[in-house]
C-alpha cells in the first residue's frame, strides 16, 4: 500500500474520531421549564393578530407561544386562531422575530484549520447565537393596558463537521422558541394583579 494513501486515510480517521460530530445547545429545551402560574385567571384571551419575521430555520413562534400559555395556566382559555363569535375578555397581539448570530471569528477558525490541513479541527469550535423576539401588546376592547418585550438567546455549539445540520439547526431553534415562551409567561405572571384587575368581566 502507498504509505502516503495509507497515512492520509489513517489522519481522517483519527480527525473524525477526536473531532467527532460534537454539538451542544445551551441552555437546550430540556432544562427549560415554562413556569406554572396557577390557579388560572378566569379569563379568556385570543391571540387576534400576528406579525412573524422568521428566519434561521424558525417554525410559527405563535403556535408555540401558545402552547406555553396553555402550559403555564396563567389564563383560563387562549385562544389561537380567534373565530368569529369566541368569546375574549382581552387580546393579545404579537410581533415575532427570530435570526441566527454567526461566531463572530468563523472565518478566521475556518482559515486557520484549513491552512494546517485540519489539524487544529478536533479543538476548534464555532459558537452560533439563536435568537427570537417577541413584542406583546395586551388590549382590552380600544385600550392598550400594556407592551411586553421580550427576548431569547441561546449558544449553539459545533465542530467542523455537523451529523445533520438540520437536526443541529432544529434543536438549537426548538430552545430558543421555548425560552422566549418562558420569559412570556414569566413577564405576564409578573403583572398578575393588573391582568386580574383589568381582564377580569366587571360586575354588572
Amino acid at each position: 500500500m502507498n504509505p502516503a494513501i495509507f497515512f492520509s486515510g489513517l489522519l481522517s480517521l483519527l480527525l473524525f474520531i477526536f473531532t467527532g460530530c460534537a454539538t451542544s445547545v445551551k441552555p437546550n429545551a430540556a432544562s427549560i421549564s415554562i413556569p406554572k402560574a396557577t390557579p388560572p385567571i378566569p379569563v379568556t384571551v385570543g391571540i387576534t393578530e400576528v406579525d412573524q419575521k422568521l428566519t434561521a430555520g424558525f417554525s410559527d413562534l405563535a403556535v408555540a407561544l401558545k402552547k406555553n400559555l396553555d402550559e403555564s395556566q396563567l389564563f383560563k382559555t387562549v385562544y389561537y386562531p380567534v373565530r368569529p363569535g369566541d368569546p375574549l375578555d382581552g387580546e393579545i397581539k404579537l410581533q415575532l422575530s427570530s435570526k441566527m448570530k454567526m461566531d463572530g471569528a468563523w472565518f478566521p477558525k475556518a482559515f486557520f484549520t484549513g491552512f494546517f490541513m485540519l489539524l487544529p479541527s478536533p479543538f476548534v469550535k464555532y459558537h452560533h447565537q439563536y435568537q427570537a423576539e417577541c413584542t406583546l401588546d395586551l388590549v382590552k376592547g380600544s385600550q392598550k393596558l400594556k407592551t411586553y418585550t421580550v427576548t431569547s438567546s441561546v449558544t449553539a455549539t459545533h465542530k467542523l463537521w455537523v451529523d445533520s445540520m438540520e437536526q443541529f439547526e432544529a434543536s438549537a431553534t426548538e430552545a430558543a422558541t421555548k425560552l422566549l415562551g418562558a420569559r412570556v409567561v414569566e413577564e405576564l405572571n409578573k403583572d398578575r394583579a393588573l391582568l386580574e384587575r383589568e381582564l377580569r368581566p366587571k360586575p354588572q
